[in-house]
C-alpha cells in the first residue's frame, strides 16, 4: 500500500467498486430470470393473451399500422429482448410470451404497447432516446479514435502531452452520450411501464394482486438498467485513470 500513488490507489478502489457492481448486477439478474419465469407461469384470471391483449390497445389507440411478431432468431442473437423497433413499426416478443396469458406476458406485452404510444404520440423523451441510439452506435470507435488522433499529433509534435489529452477529453464527450442515453432510456421504460399499470387497472385487464405481481417485475428491469449505467460511469472513470497512470509512468 505504501508504495501505490494515488492514481493507482483510485485505479484499485474503483476497481473494487467495480467488483461489488458487478456482483450486484448478476444478482439482479439471476432474481430476475426466476421472477419472469415464475410470474410467467401465473394465468391471468381473464384468460387473454399478450397479443389479444396488445392487439386490442393498440387498436384503441388508433395504431392498427404497429404489429406483433414473435421475436427471431436474428433479433435474438442481437442480444434484443422483448421490445417495440421504432424502424419497423413492430411489437416483438419471445415465443413463451406471444401467446401467453400470464402476468408477465400481458404485462410486458402492454409496456411495449406503451412505447408505441410514446412513439405516436412524439414524445420528446422517446425522440431523443432514439436518436441518441443512433450516434452511440459509434461512440466506441469516437472515443478511441479520438484518443489515437491526439498521440499521433503528440509523436509529431515530440510528445507535449496537450493533444493526447485534448483527445481524451473529446472522447468523453463522446461517451457521455452512452451516459445520457442510458439516462433516458431508464426514464422512458419507467414511464411505459407506469403507462402500462395505469392501463392495466383503468382496463380491468389485471386484478390487484396481478398489478402488484407486474410491479414487481417491472421494479427488477428498473433496478437492472440503474446498475449498468452506475457500472458504465464507473469503467469510463477506470479507463480514464488507467490512461493517466500509463501517461505518468512514460
Amino acid at each position: 500500500m505504501e508504495n501505490l500513488n494515488g492514481i493507482d490507489f483510485a485505479i484499485m478502489i474503483v476497481s473494487g467498486i467495480i467488483a461489488l457492481g458487478l456482483v450486484a448486477a448478476v444478482i439482479v439478474q439471476i432474481v430476475l430470470i426466476f421472477k419472469y419465469r415464475e410470474f410467467n407461469k401465473k394465468p391471468l384470471a381473464n384468460g387473454l393473451t399478450s397479443q389479444q391483449t396488445a392487439r386490442a390497445l393498440l387498436d384503441a389507440n388508433e395504431l392498427q399500422n404497429v404489429q406483433i411478431k414473435k421475436l427471431g432468431f436474428f433479433r435474438r442473437i442481437l442480444l434484443f429482448g422483448n421490445h417495440y423497433s421504432v424502424m419497423k413499426k413492430t411489437i416483438y416478443l419471445r415465443k413463451n410470451i406471444l401467446n401467453s396469458s400470464s402476468v408477465t406476458a400481458v404485462g410486458i406485452a402492454t409496456q411495449k404497447v406503451c412505447l408505441a404510444v410514446q412513439h405516436k404520440n412524439k414524445d420528446k423523451s422517446f425522440t431523443f432516446r432514439y436518436v441518441l441510439q443512433i450516434l452511440t452506435l459509434f461512440t466506441p470507435l469516437l472515443f478511441y479514435g479520438s484518443i489515437v488522433v491526439g498521440l499521433i499529433i503528440d509523436i509529431v509534435t515530440q510528445f507535449s502531452g496537450i493533444p493526447t489529452f485534448v483527445g481524451l477529453f473529446v472522447g468523453i464527450g463522446f461517451y457521455l452520450l452512452t451516459f445520457i442515453l442510458q439516462i433516458f432510456n431508464i426514464k422512458v421504460e419507467k414511464k411505459a411501464n407506469e403507462q402500462a399499470i395505469a392501463i392495466l387497472i383503468s382496463a380491468n385487464i389485471f386484478n390487484e394482486q396481478e398489478v402488484e405481481t407486474l410491479k414487481k417485475l417491472l421494479k427488477l428491469y428498473i433496478i437492472s438498467d440503474i446498475i449498468i449505467l452506475v457500472l458504465s460511469i464507473l469503467k469510463l472513470i477506470l479507463n480514464i485513470l488507467k490512461i493517466f497512470a500509463r501517461s505518468k509512468r512514460r
